[in-house]
């Protein structure tokens, strides 16, 4: 009987890492690690000219698919395996990396109409601009009482998911509902 292995996949911040490993023992067989081509978007968006304010941090969700053809392959190689023998695939993000897509999973970003809209890319678990977001979040809840906030240490952070909906929300909402806001848009401007 042949060996049964899982590719783990982690998701970084400036490269996605592959690894193979026995299931029987959790011994690791081959390795690769596949940089980001965009690596972290923090000035202007890909093919676009106007600067990013101050604090956003993006990434491109294609540098995550290209890990996938490029990684896992190299670390199935580096282990010699079959890959019929793989019988899962983990993978791994900061919890707090969030990215915008359609009801079927395609990211915002990759559609045309939003390819220069930076709410419409990833959002990096170190992504400070939803600072001011956050700070209305930790009054609010400060001054409601709330119970759950102690337990977060008594704040929330701006890298947080609340902090950048929030942003995405109120900044450009038509990203975060693309079909209510173009239904909306179209309804206002019939005459």
């Amino acid at each position: 009987m042949t060996d049964q292995l899982v590719i783990g996949i982690d998701f970084g911040t400036l490269s996605g890492r592959a690894v193979v490993v026995r299931v029987a023992d959790g011994a690791e067989l081959g390795s690769a690690v596949h940089p980001y081509r965009h690596a972290v978007v923090t000035d202007r968006l890909p093919g676009s000219d106007p600067r990013l304010p101050p604090d956003w941090a993006l990434q491109v969700p294609g540098d995550y698919v290209d890990v996938l053809r490029t990684a896992v392959p190299a670390a199935v190689a580096a282990a010699g395996v079959d890959p019929a023998d793989v019988i899962g695939i983990a993978t791994d993000f900061t919890a707090c990396t969030m990215v915008p897509t359609t009801a079927d999973g395609t990211p915002l970003c990759e559609l045309p109409q939003f390819a220069h809209r930076p709410h419409a890319y990833v959002k990096l678990w170190k992504h400070h601009a939803a600072q001011a977001q956050a700070d209305r979040i930790n009054a609010m809840a400060a001054e409601r009482n709330e119970k759950w906030l102690p337990r977060y240490g008594g704040s929330i952070s701006s890298e947080w998911e609340f902090a950048k909906a929030l942003q995405l929300l109120e900044e450009d909402p038509e990203v975060l509902c693309p079909r209510a806001s173009r239904s909306r848009w179209a309804t206002s401007t019939r005459t």
